[in-house]
């Protein structure tokens, strides 16, 4: 599913007419890699859009569980397990209780092989809530994740 999300987001940069705005190149950060992409952003929207539909049983096959072991680094889903246990009542991706109701994501940078990309999460409210993903270059998973608040 993964697989064919990222071929699908590809396939529609590059059918992008000449005339679409696109973003100014970041310049890249410490490390070996290239700056983050649009293709990084579109990767984490998808994963955002999966996730999502899981936590609200719009998609009967996944649970959030399965979606984050598809798209997450082991790693990772150690530490948002770990951080659910102590904000008891938040989703520990969305960092809140319950999921937002869009959000805008925009390349950030490079560093050390991982592609960084901002997230504005927006609720009904006007409640907004800026994370930072880490996509691993090396296999276009999702490595870290983490509110800018804290």
């Amino acid at each position: 599913m993964r697989t064919l999300l990222a071929a699908l987001a590809a396939l529609a940069l590059a059918a992008a007419p000449a005339s679409a705005a696109a973003p100014a190149p970041v310049p890249a950060g410490p490390g070996p890699s290239a700056a983050a992409t649009a293709g990084d952003a579109a990767l984490v929207r998808d994963f955002l859009a999966a996730y999502r539909d899981a936590v609200r049983g719009s998609d009967p096959g996944l649970t959030p569980s399965e979606v984050r072991a598809e798209w997450l680094a082991p790693e990772l889903n150690a530490r948002l397990d770990a951080w659910r246990a102590g904000h008891p009542g938040a989703d520990p991706v969305f960092r809140a209780a319950t999921a937002p109701d869009s959000w805008a994501a925009r390349p950030a940078g490079s560093a050390g092989g991982l592609a960084l990309v901002t997230v504005d999460e927006q609720w009904a409210g006007g409640a907004v809530l800026r994370v930072r993903y880490a996509v691993r270059q090396s296999d276009r998973t999702v490595a870290d994740l983490r509110d800018t608040a804290g």
